[in-house]
């Protein structure tokens, strides 16, 4: 069975107002990933403590926002509520900038900043997120999300080095212009597109609370959403610490050169890129359960390898595998949790998939480092590798998930 032969709406082509989000969202990203790495780099000049804090501040505020952020947009609008956190970033941005020529990069500064920043993105990336949804039609959903994922990757790729250069030459105060301008570039392209909208109901609406509740209620209850969404905080969970955590303690423990970080996470982000680039030409597969069990313990297998190897090329061809597992799963998995919402709660179901996996990734991160530290990488690697394995081949004991 092959891509085409089970291609969805493969020969369709997206509709514009999508191409067009696409190409402003995917240069905007580049600016955002430019600017963090410059104030995450600004924020070290402090100490490492600093650095997790400011961090920290990003994060936090973000986590606990995300269900009334998905509320809020299901109930208001998607198109206001990017448009209300866009300004308000390109604001802070203008005032972050400011204030550093002022003063100088103070530490109340960084936290400030980071902290109006995490609790925007609490608004803006539930209503961003399902985004996506409402310019495509369902069954285009996973090219869709493909070509989004792949154009990130790319966005990635540029946008680190590029922040690389803004922290040595432009400094924190160029890096907040760029990423004030790829906020108006988003909103430009906003202003130029026409998201589906949820009609109103005939009857009163419900207190945000209750909407909030009811968005919980709906991913806990589902007999499709549940199930996914326990597989992707799963995945998340012991997926997410390999390649910022247990990668370069692999590569010392091995004994290789620096370098071969750096390669491991190329070839990982290049076979990601190149999957999600056939997905979003060809189509996804039609199972979408199946195909993301599968590719989930693909990713299993990859880091298996790379936790058992001591051969660098070896490592390599073991990341190349778990970057097609994590490209098959991820254009595969979030479609089919999206597909499974209501259109009335897709900006919450977007919510829940944000925050399951964001805890799960917090929870996990500091627990893989000590473990790391208390035994051997090799070890916790090799462990992360058999439980995502697992993951994969337990999915498909959910009858709704794996004939999704």
């Amino acid at each position: 069975m092959t891509l085409t032969q089970v291609a969805t709406a493969a020969r369709t082509p997206l509709p514009r107002d999508f191409k067009k989000w696409f190409c402003g969202t995917i240069i905007a990203t580049t600016g955002n990933v430019a600017f963090s790495v410059t104030l995450q780099w600004t924020a070290t000049t402090h100490g490492g403590i600093v650095a997790g804090v400011v961090l920290a501040c990003g994060t936090v505020p973000q986590m606990i926002l995300l269900p009334i952020g998905g509320a809020v947009a299901d109930r208001v609008g998607v198109r206001r509520v990017m448009l209300i956190t866009l300004v308000s970033e390109v604001l802070a941005s203008l005032s972050l900038a400011a204030v550093v020529v002022a003063a100088g990069p103070a530490v109340w500064v960084l936290i400030s900043y980071s902290t109006i920043i995490g609790a925007g993105n609490g608004f803006h990336l539930p209503a961003t997120t399902s985004m996506v949804r409402r310019l495509v039609e369902k069954d285009q959903l996973p090219r869709a999300h493909a070509t989004q994922k792949a154009g990130q990757q790319m966005a990635a790729f540029a946008g680190a080095p590029l922040g690389g250069l803004m922290a040595t030459a432009g400094g924190l105060v160029g890096a907040a212009l760029i990423n004030a301008m790829a906020c108006v570039l988003v909103i430009v392209t906003l202003l130029g597109v026409r998201p589906a909208l949820t009609p109103p109901p005939s009857e009163p609406r419900a207190s945000l609370g209750r909407e909030v509740r009811d968005g919980i209620l709906l991913a806990a209850r589902d007999p499709l959403l549940r199930p996914s969404l326990l597989v992707m905080a799963a995945t998340a969970a012991f997926f997410a610490p390999v390649a910022p955590l247990l990668t370069p303690l692999l590569v010392r423990m091995h004994h290789w050169e620096a370098t071969a970080v750096g390669w491991l996470m190329a070839s990982q982000g290049m076979a990601f890129f190149l999957l999600a680039i056939l997905i979003s030409r060809r189509g996804a597969l039609r199972r979408l359960g199946l195909t993301s069990a599968a590719g989930i313990a693909a990713m299993g297998v990859g880091v298996g390898i790379i936790a058992l190897t001591p051969t660098l090329a070896v490592g390599i061809a073991g990341a190349s595998v778990a970057g097609l597992g994590y490209g098959l799963a991820a254009t595969h998995l979030t479609p089919l949790v999206i597909n499974a919402s209501p259109h009335s709660h897709l900006s919450r179901t977007a919510a829940a998939m944000t925050l399951v996996q964001n805890l799960s990734v917090v929870m996990t991160f500091a627990l893989a480092g000590g473990l790391a530290e208390a035994t051997d990488p090799g070890t916790i690697a090799l462990i992360d590798g058999l439980l995502l394995t697992a993951i994969g081949i337990a999915a498909l004991t959910s009858r709704s998930f794996r004939r999704a």
